[in-house]
């Protein structure tokens, strides 16, 4: 075999193993992350959790303002009052509780 052409593949080989080097440090950089970002989320599910458990428990104490304290606005004229419906007549979607929504991310 001629000088020339051995050393040509020998290049193709020095290549061909720097990229499959390079690809293994890749996925090694990837499964590294992969319990770091597991571990986050354990710890965000649980502080999640404490907080939720902290809001259910101020939410349980907190009383409401008694109606004194605000100021009456004037009476509504009967016009402007709304007509009173009787419970039995009322929708099923008004006598439903409202729905918690999630909370909106900070910023």
């Amino acid at each position: 075999m001629e000088p020339a052409k051995k050393k040509a593949e020998l290049d193709e080989k020095v290549k061909a193993l720097e990229e499959e080097k390079a690809c293994l440090l890749a996925e090694i950089e990837v499964l590294k992350a992969i319990p770091k970002q597991e571990e986050k989320i354990s710890a965000l599910e649980a502080d999640i959790t404490k907080l939720k458990e902290e809001k259910k428990t101020l939410e349980e104490t907190v009383t409401p303002p008694p109606c004194e304290e605000t100021a009456p606005a004037e009476a509504p004229t009967p016009a402007e009052a709304p007509a009173e419906v009787p419970a039995e007549a009322a929708p099923v979607e008004a006598l439903a509780p409202a729905e918690e929504k999630p909370c909106e991310p900070c910023e």
